[in-house]
């Protein structure tokens, strides 16, 4: 399960968010994609799909803190958060129908990130 830790105090807060990985049987290529934050990107490979999803996500934390909108954001994705005894951000579950769709390669990933908090 992804969580994402609020850290009043602190300038960053750490996040794991699972990133599925799956060939698309008609381009040929391979996407990454993240329900939790709804962010995607694809490469040809494996490693460039992974390299192109950091640097959506980099764009992601810097749109983000610039914004002030993080909160906002994680609620409006259905992102829960809990306050006791230290603030989380609980996200919503990867869909069953995202996992048991068809496909010839699929992987999920966990990225580690850090987030202005």
């Amino acid at each position: 399960m992804t969580t994402l830790t609020a850290a009043p105090q602190g300038r960053f807060t750490q996040a794991e968010v699972e990133v599925l990985l799956v060939l698309d049987d008609d381009t040929g290529q391979y996407v990454a994609y993240c329900p939790a934050l709804e962010l995607s990107s694809y490469g040809d490979t494996e490693a460039e799909a992974e390299a192109a999803f950091e640097e959506a996500l980099q764009f992601f934390i810097q749109d983000t803190a610039e914004r002030g909108t993080l909160d906002r954001l994680l609620l409006a994705l259905g992102w829960r958060l809990v306050k006791k005894p230290t603030p989380v951000y609980e996200p919503p579950r990867l869909p069953i129908e995202v996992l048991n769709r068809p496909a010839h390669s699929r992987r999920i990933l966990t990225e580690q990130v850090l987030l202005p908090a």
